[in-house]
């Protein structure tokens, strides 16, 4: 795999613990305590219920693609071009909510709707960016 270059991620009060946990290793969701339900990204409300009782959740990491593209333009300038093309992906994580992320790897260009990935942690900066990869399940292995 190539080197990925990413763009550090503006932190907020809400989403702090969230990143601390990512450069962990460990993809952490926000969990309604009043409804229960988990939703991503972090903010200070349940967008289900409204509440702002909120606690945490550890996620698996496993999901499956809702959507995908891939990017074949540098929208960052040139510095950036070495990245194309890169492949944006909806992810329904195993636990419920859908995630925006980036799917990495070689074999990006072969992913089809449906199909299994996983978590990794991609350095940037001082913090690590969860993108995804296709799973080793996809590939018929375990």
């Amino acid at each position: 795999m190539t080197s990925i270059k990413a763009i550090a991620p503006t932190r907020t009060v809400d989403s702090e613990f969230f990143w601390d946990s990512c450069r962990d290793g460990r993809l952490m969701l926000p969990r309604c305590m009043d409804c229960q339900r988990l939703f991503y990204y972090p903010r200070n409300a349940c967008p289900h219920c409204g509440s702002q009782k909120l606690g945490w959740h550890e996620a698996s990491g496993k999901g499956t693609v809702h959507s995908f593209t891939h990017v074949h333009v540098s929208f960052y300038g040139p510095e950036w071009e070495q990245q194309l093309p890169y492949t944006p992906i909806l992810v329904d994580l195993a636990e419920g909510p859908r995630m925006l992320s980036r799917l990495v790897g070689d074999d990006r260009g072969e992913v089809r709707i449906g199909e299994h990935v996983e978590v990794v942690f991609v350095p940037a900066d001082k913090d690590r960016i969860p993108y995804f990869r296709r799973s080793q399940l996809t590939h018929g292995t375990v």
